[in-house]
């Protein structure tokens, strides 16, 4: 018996720290369930999956979401990670934001050259050479 109390000791200690990180775990998703509870028509959201919708229907469990084309999906509210906010940027950063749309696509990581010397031709020999 007494070689068993040193064991249990060190398995009580090991356990301590789970047991913390599991209630705050539990904490923090009770947290996120009140948050999508709270959320209602005309909120816009995103899901886990990233999908941006604007909710248009709201029920117990399930959520109607509008895209930006109007098409409308069916979601389960647990889906739904987080309510995006549509905040106004600052005036000093409209101008640094112009000065970025002015020099790239616009696209997030997408470079455009304007390469217009190169014409349909060209680009059919280098398919061919490919080819070969």
């Amino acid at each position: 018996m007494e070689s068993l109390l040193p064991l249990l000791l060190i398995f009580a200690v090991m356990m301590l720290p789970l047991l913390w990180m599991s209630s705050r775990q539990r904490k923090a998703q009770q947290k996120q369930l009140e948050r999508v509870r709270q959320l209602g028509v005309g909120d816009e959201v995103r899901t886990h999956s990233g999908f941006f919708g604007l909710i248009v229907e709201a029920y117990d469990d399930v959520v109607v979401l509008e895209s930006e084309d109007g098409s409308q999906s069916k979601w389960a509210r647990q889906a739904i990670a987080t309510q995006t906010n549509e905040e106004e940027p600052a005036a000093d950063e409209d101008e640094a934001a112009e000065e970025v749309d002015s020099s790239e696509s616009g696209v997030p990581g997408v470079t455009v050259s304007d390469d217009s010397a190169r014409d349909d031709s060209a680009r059919d020999e280098d398919v061919r050479r490919d080819r070969d």
